[in-house]
């Protein structure tokens, strides 16, 4: 198994190349032990997750992030102490609750809510501040009757910010936050940061993708200035 997890890592690495991540879970779930092993769990959630933020309908959307949420909800039962149980789950609960809507959206949001704020008590550094950059996302997306808001889902991602300062995902959430509350000088200072900070190895996929969405929204800003 040890192999597998290694082969299953080295896929999810190459997820800038198309069906490197579905490659890795098959790897992952063909293991008749996989419903016993953390390790296998906590990575088959993260790579769903991918799945899930790459399809291209609602419906496969949320197909993914359930069954995301599911295989992160084993690792977490499995080791509560570490953080990718909880962390993976979160993730994909949250994107579940955002592509779902309605009264499972509610409720997701809330389990999302608890397992970030897990992720975050164990270790908030976690996958370039991920659990903090999550939660922010969550904040702000999340209905004000749902306990959501701007200026909370701000100070997560600012507290990320400041733990993983290049991190393309938090500046492009930072960015696209500062728009939605009027702020279009802080929304270009974190889009051009975006596009300054080099290339991470591990993050080439949101690196790339990142720094195409930033010269978009400048390009789009640019223009609406000009009028």
């Amino acid at each position: 198994m040890d192999t597998a997890i290694a082969q299953a890592d080295e896929l999810y690495g190459r997820r800038i190349e198309p069906g490197a991540v579905r490659e890795s879970v098959t790897l992952l779930t063909e293991s008749r032990d996989n419903e016993e092993l953390y390790e296998v769990q906590w990575r088959l959630a993260r790579s769903l997750f991918f799945l899930g933020q790459e399809a291209e309908s609602s419906r496969e959307r949320l197909e993914w992030h359930r069954a995301g949420a599911g295989a992160g909800g084993r690792a977490r039962q499995l080791v509560a102490s570490r953080v990718e149980g909880h962390f993976w789950a979160g993730v994909n609960l949250a994107l579940y609750a955002e592509a779902a809507g309605g009264v499972k959206a509610a409720r997701a949001l809330l389990d999302a809510r608890r397992d970030l704020m897990r992720a975050i008590g164990i270790s908030e550094s976690y996958h370039g501040a991920g659990p903090l950059r999550v939660r922010g996302r969550l904040e702000h997306k999340a209905p004000w009757f749902l306990g959501g808001g701007r200026k909370k889902g701000r100070d997560y991602l600012e507290r990320a910010h400041g733990i993983a300062p290049t991190n393309s995902v938090t500046l492009i959430y930072l960015a696209e936050l500062a728009l939605e509350m009027g702020e279009p000088d802080r929304a270009v200072k974190a889009l051009k940061e975006a596009i300054a900070a080099e290339i991470d190895p591990a993050w080439e996929f949101e690196n790339r993708r990142d720094k195409k969405l930033a010269r978009e929204m400048l390009n789009r800003l640019g223009s609406s200035r000009d009028r």
